[in-house]
């Protein structure tokens, strides 16, 4: 009786006083090795309703190797979702949209919980963006694509702001404007996008979007460029 109080008693402190620091250790452990002992930790945390663990579990369950976890990590993300967690109703919305090995995505849930996070989280707008561009589950919608394309932009997501800028450059539903698709492509730029940078190289080199050609900014931006690609990531 005494041992099961004291595990009793342990497990309910690993739940509910564990750190978001360790919760963080365990994570990345746990996605890095799935091995049990992280997990494990990060199962009992959650169990005991700490939102950060529940969290951090089901972003490594997504991770694994095993479909039986992946699912469950998606169900997990589901139940967070539903519980009015913000993040997680974003990362559920993306998950639905992408599918996973094993796993079938649905556009429908995917648009519902996408429409939820959107208006504040940049990259649930992207992805609105591209359901609504791309026609996944619903017609086509190329001025609703465009909206949420914009916030996500105004929101500082770079992979936004240069696809904003090919729609100012070369897309069939905003209206030309050089001086506008300079200036989204400057931010995705800045903020180190690869395609970005390389873009503007292009841009120096011919002479186009309003500027000048200019042999020394052009190779300045292939270096740039180079710089991005050792720390690209993507979503």
């Amino acid at each position: 009786m005494a041992v099961a109080i004291a595990g009793g008693t342990f497990a309910t402190v690993v739940g509910t006083q564990v750190s978001n620091v360790q919760i963080d250790a365990w994570q990345m452990q746990g996605t890095a090795t799935h091995a049990a002992w992280p997990v494990w930790r990060l199962r009992i945390a959650a169990a005991f309703g700490n939102v950060a663990a529940r969290e951090a579990l089901a972003d490594v369950l997504v991770s694994s190797a095993q479909l039986d976890e992946r699912r469950e990590g998606v169900e997990s993300y589901r139940r967070l979702a539903l519980d009015g967690v913000p993040a997680a109703q974003g990362t559920l919305g993306h998950l639905l949209l992408r599918g996973l090995p094993g796993i079938a995505p649905d556009y429908a849930q995917s648009r519902r919980w996408l429409s939820v996070a959107a208006s504040h989280d940049a990259q649930a707008a992207y992805d609105l963006s591209a359901l609504y561009r791309n026609g996944y589950g619903v017609a086509r919608n190329p001025h609703l694509a465009i909206h949420w394309l914009e916030q996500a932009a105004q929101a500082g997501l770079p992979l936004a702001q240069f696809q904003l800028a090919n729609e100012y450059r070369f897309g069939a539903t905003l209206p030309h404007d050089d001086a506008l698709a300079l200036q989204w492509l400057t931010r995705a730029a800045n903020a180190e996008l690869p395609e970005a940078n390389l873009a503007l190289a292009i841009a120096y080199r011919n002479g186009e979007l309003g500027m000048a050609r200019d042999e020394d900014e052009y190779w300045a931006h292939v270096k740039e460029t180079e710089h991005d690609l050792k720390h690209v990531s993507r979503p």
